[in-house]
């Protein structure tokens, strides 16, 4: 593994966030070769003896860290747009290297919006810094290219007028592809319309608290009903609809510039100002898409060969693993002076479809082979990236690779890998601590190996990965 190996953190199958670099570049260069050394290794002239190829996949589906609706007003108790004065707010945690992106309607229009930049607005500078006051600057108003643009509040399918229509909705946009507005639209009648300055319609104002990683948005309408909106048949008021936030790793979760609108509630929102699609679309796909690291295995005939449940770790090398994604140190200790009943121990650290060492993102996976015998088992561990120092592995026993009439052991046996805590470091929110990945961090209150609690971390293990057996003839 070559100095500087970078480990990405960060939610979805999109991109990486922040950077979380491999500790000790001259162990890690040895990985491979314990690789090597290791897969294929036991006792291939025994008869009883069987290889089992393991493959270890990330199947995280999340497309972003969390999303939410605003629909009513601070002053208000049921949903509905905001008025002059009238303000949305919302709260959320966020890491270092998240992005926040939102859409709402601008009401007086066919289909248009404001929002962030298709990537969403970077919550942290690059030294750290939260973002915080009036951010309006960065936001844009956006056509969805749903619909042909109309004047706005005039023409007979804008927001205002579109339940009076006498012909449905409004005639198909000839141009179907997300764009920016600018401040002289050319409408579908050939007349370029002057609209008022977006910072004269709504303001965008971001808090954050240091000690809990919370921001808070503030959305107002700071428009004026008599004078702000000026249209062919007089002063129009603005309206702003309820809508929808992300907190990304830099993906573009609701919209691509330049491309037509994908389907998933973006016109329902940008026509009629109605959230709900779009708000249920993204939903479910909400998590934390935490890479995971190099790992270590073991096969073995007695238990606790990585760590023994409710102890504190060895420091052999599994706080590493755990906290760093190195894989070296325990590898190593393992290889050095096996622990009692293992047979051959090795690392896994190639995604199959890379030419190099690396984390395993979403859609990867990594495989390695072994040769075990009747009663031995397998035990392996690999991090939880986006955590202080959690990490995926077998139970202490491991997976039994033959049944009671010595079958080989194949199918998936996710079921039989758990989320673990080693127990050195203080857990902080995965993938929002800005501990995360760093050697360092106050020590742990319990200071025991132990199984991660739903209530600490609810979202299911078979979400995060899949890992599958199947004798390799």
């Amino acid at each position: 593994m070559p100095p500087g190996f970078a480990f990405p953190r960060g939610p979805g199958r999109l991109a990486s966030m922040s950077i979380r670099s491999f500790r000790g570049s001259a162990a890690c260069a040895a990985l491979g070769l314990l690789t090597l050394s290791a897969c294929g290794s036991g006792d291939d002239t025994d008869p009883s003896s069987r290889r089992f190829r393991v493959r270890i996949e990330n199947v995280a589906p999340f497309q972003q860290l969390k999303s939410g609706r605003f629909d009513t007003k601070l002053s208000g108790t049921s949903p509905g747009p905001l008025a002059p004065g009238d303000t949305y707010e919302f709260s959320f945690t966020a890491g270092l290297n998240h992005r926040l992106s939102f859409a709402t309607m601008f009401g007086a229009s066919n289909d248009w919006f404001f929002g962030t930049e298709p990537q969403g607005i970077p919550l942290y500078s690059s030294d750290g810094q939260p973002l915080t006051g009036n951010i309006t600057s960065r936001v844009v108003l956006w056509d969805a290219g749903t619909e042909v643009d109309e004047e706005p509040a005039v023409g007979a399918h804008t927001g205002p007028k579109q339940a009076t229509a006498t012909d449905g909705p409004g005639i198909k946009d000839f141009t179907p592809k997300v764009r920016r507005v600018g401040s002289r639209p050319v409408l579908s009648s050939g007349v370029p319309f002057a609209l008022p300055d977006l910072a004269s319609m709504i303001r965008v104002q971001l808090a954050h608290d240091a000690a809990t990683h919370r921001f808070t948005v503030r959305i107002e309408n700071v428009s004026d009903d008599r004078n702000t909106l000026s249209t062919s048949e007089g002063i129009k008021p603005v309206r702003i609809s309820p809508g929808v936030w992300t907190v990304t790793a830099g993906s573009e979760p609701l919209f691509t510039e330049g491309q037509p609108d994908r389907g998933q509630g973006l016109e329902a929102l940008a026509e009629g100002g109605d959230a709900t699609a779009l708000h249920t679309w993204l939903t479910p796909l909400n998590g934390v898409a935490t890479p995971l690291s190099p790992g270590v295995f073991a096969v073995h005939n007695a238990a606790a060969p990585l760590f023994t449940e409710g102890t504190q770790d060895r420091g052999q090398g599994l706080e590493a693993l755990a906290e760093t994604g190195d894989a070296s140190r325990l590898a190593s200790a393992i290889t050095t002076t096996p622990p009692t009943g293992v047979s051959t121990s090795g690392t896994f650290n190639t995604p199959v479809d890379a030419s190099a060492p690396g984390p395993l993102l979403p859609g990867h996976a990594y495989e390695f082979t072994v040769t075990a015998r009747p009663a031995e088992r397998l035990s392996f561990a690999t991090m939880f990236g986006q955590s202080n120092d959690w990490f995926f592995g077998t139970d202490e026993q491991g997976i039994a690779l033959f049944d009671k009439d010595n079958t080989p052991l194949t199918g998936d046996v996710t079921p039989k890998v758990y989320l673990w805590d080693v127990g050195t470091e203080l857990d902080e929110e995965p993938a929002v601590g800005p501990h995360q990945g760093a050697p360092e961090w106050t020590l742990d209150t319990d200071k025991t190996v132990r199984r991660v609690p739903a209530s600490r971390y609810g979202t299911p293990l078979s979400q995060h990965l899949r890992v599958t057996i199947t004798e390799a003839k």
